[in-house]
């Protein structure tokens, strides 16, 4: 079991277990300067065995889930509106998942999130789950773009 702070660990779980457990995402949050047609990768690190979700919230709007990677197999789940020009990189230790940016646009400027989603089997029935999903979240990039 790892120790860390509870403002650095995230678990969703139908009890929303406060106590620190092996599950977490590594606490990384900041503004990113993304150059209009170049290439921006934002970072989650994790030691976890549930699947990890990227969001992405545009100013006045609400969280827009991008791509959910299955941590059991890798598989790459992507949203069906989703632009080919996101894609989810996840290394061979399965420690880190990257959102990859190709050829930015200033209509990416948002809010972004890395947040822990539970298996299928573990997830609540409730309708506030996506919720606690987004305000449980501890890594979230700020990506500003520029001409």
């Amino acid at each position: 079991q790892i120790s860390c702070p509870s403002e650095c660990h995230s678990k969703i779980s139908p009890l929303d277990d406060p106590e620190c457990t092996g599950d977490h995402i590594q606490h990384q949050q900041g503004s990113v300067i993304a150059t209009e047609g170049g290439l921006v990768t934002l970072s989650c690190q994790y030691n976890t065995t549930y699947s990890l979700l990227w969001y992405k919230q545009s100013p006045g709007s609400a969280p827009q889930n991008l791509l959910l990677i299955l941590d059991s197999t890798g598989t790459e789940h992507r949203a069906d509106s989703l632009d080919s020009r996101f894609s989810g990189k996840q290394n061979k230790e399965k420690t880190r998942l990257d959102l990859e940016i190709s050829s930015v646009d200033v209509t990416d400027s948002a809010l972004y999130y890395c947040a822990l989603n539970p298996t299928t089997l573990q997830r609540p029935r409730t309708s506030d789950y996506w919720e606690k999903v987004i305000n449980k979240q501890i890594n979230e990039y700020v990506l500003n773009t520029k001409h």
